[in-house]
């Protein structure tokens, strides 16, 4: 089963279109073998299977009365139209009689011996008669994981949005004798006990494509983590992903928990060139057509780290940038920013200029009344030296109209005369 995500980004669909060409290409590089088909014609006279299933892990049995299942399978619409089962013998020996053989039909035989599941597609078999299933005790460690090869390339720049499309071949092999298999039960699991791939910052439009039988993906905090069970032997990963990048370029901070005996960086010749801190510049390469800058190194052991730089990459034009701009709508909030702000100053002005007013206006009123205040106190000290008031009532008169000038000029002073505590002339005798 191989898990597929689609990809949005229109870019990308011209890559897959040139994957198989690539990945090709990229294992002539390393001298890889990758996995081909070779079908074969299927038998239509055969109308019996038999098989035996044996164990891949050294001294270890097969379990007695081990269930195999034979499933028809429609090829048109990859479904499974009809399933048999039966159990090995004491010596790990299956049978299926009666097997009629119909055109668009695949069998497939399936060893159900636990979370890995090897099969067979018959289609591949050229003697129904000799079918071998191959089972494998489990293990939680990942100690016999290594990478074979990783490869990274980025075959296609988005320069008006400032996007690389990453495409990376991964092929890796499990030396042991044992099928991983996560515990997928442990509440303590984590991304560390699964197997795990770091990406570069801002990711987006993941996909992965792998020969491992099923399983998931997760998102982990630095990249992805799969829960597919790995048997012995080898296996490819291929992954594709968007990376934005400002400025001229970006770094990546490639980290490899399995090591890897081989690793290759590509970039576009027009897309900018690469540096590492670990890994050699050679020659460019031609891949599909197209030349790429190269950077390579070997043998690095488990839990390096590496620093790549891509720089040099390729911009938007002003028009670009302005249309970007526009289609992006941000210029609306940038509207919106300076209208608002427009706003908030003409605000600000207007309460501004109404308190001074106000403030102008009510220093006016108290100084008019302060002076009123004066006069009157004025008016009744003439009165008391012309004798027209009794003493008494003309002091305590006299006081209460100072408290009230000192009230006005405590709640906001004004420079104005100052009322004296002169003593009041008395009427001459």
């Amino acid at each position: 089963m191989i898990i597929r995500q689609v990809i949005s980004h229109q870019s990308l669909l011209a890559w897959w279109s040139r994957l198989g060409i690539t990945a090709i290409v990229i294992a002539i590089f390393f001298t890889f073998d990758l996995y081909r088909l070779g079908i074969a014609d299927a038998q239509t006279s055969q109308t019996e299977i038999t098989g035996r299933v044996i164990s891949g892990t050294r001294d270890a049995d097969v379990p007695a009365n081990t269930e195999v299942l034979l499933l028809a399978i429609d090829l048109v619409n990859n479904q499974i139209i009809d399933e048999a089962s039966t159990l090995t013998d004491e010596n790990g020996i299956f049978q299926f009689k009666n097997v009629v053989h119909k055109p668009g039909v695949n069998f497939r035989v399936v060893a159900n011996s636990g979370t890995h599941t090897p099969s067979v597609d018959m289609q591949l078999v050229e003697n129904w008669q000799d079918v071998e299933l191959t089972i494998y005790e489990e293990t939680g460690s990942l100690e016999q994981i290594i990478i074979d090869s990783y490869v990274l390339m980025i075959p296609t720049i988005n320069a008006r949005e400032r996007q690389a499309g990453v495409l990376s071949v991964i092929n890796l092999s499990n030396t042991g004798d044992r099928v991983w298999t996560p515990d997928l039960k442990n509440p303590n699991l984590t991304g560390l006990d699964l197997l795990r791939f770091n990406l570069p910052l801002g990711y987006t439009n993941l996909s992965v494509e792998s020969e491992l039988p099923p399983g998931n993906i997760l998102d982990i905090a630095t990249g992805f983590a799969m829960t597919n069970p790995i048997p012995p032997g080898d296996a490819t990963i291929l992954i594709s992903y968007i990376v934005p990048y400002e400025g001229d370029g970006f770094d990546f901070i490639l980290k490899l928990p399995y090591g890897a005996t081989q690793i290759r960086m590509l970039l576009a010749d027009e897309a900018g060139f690469i540096s590492s801190d670990k890994l050699d510049a050679t020659e460019p390469i031609t891949v599909a057509d197209s030349l790429f800058n190269a950077i390579q190194g070997r043998d690095f052991i488990a839990d390096e780290r590496i620093t790549i730089s891509f720089r040099g990459m390729p911009q938007p034009t002003p028009l670009q940038e302005i249309s970007e701009f526009l289609n992006s709508r941000s210029y609306v909030y940038v509207l919106v920013g300076i209208v608002g702000l427009t706003l908030i100053t003409i605000l600000a002005y207007a309460i501004f200029r109404s308190q001074r007013q106000a403030k102008i206006h009510r220093d006016k009123l108290k100084k008019d009344r302060r002076m009123e205040i004066i006069k009157e106190i004025a008016t009744l000290d003439e009165e008391y030296e012309n004798h027209n008031t009794d003493e008494i009532e003309y002091q305590k008169h006299r006081n209460e109209l100072k408290q009230k000038v000192t009230a006005i000029d405590e709640a906001s002073p004004l420079r104005l005369p100052i009322v004296t505590d002169e003593s009041s002339k008395k009427p001459e005798q």
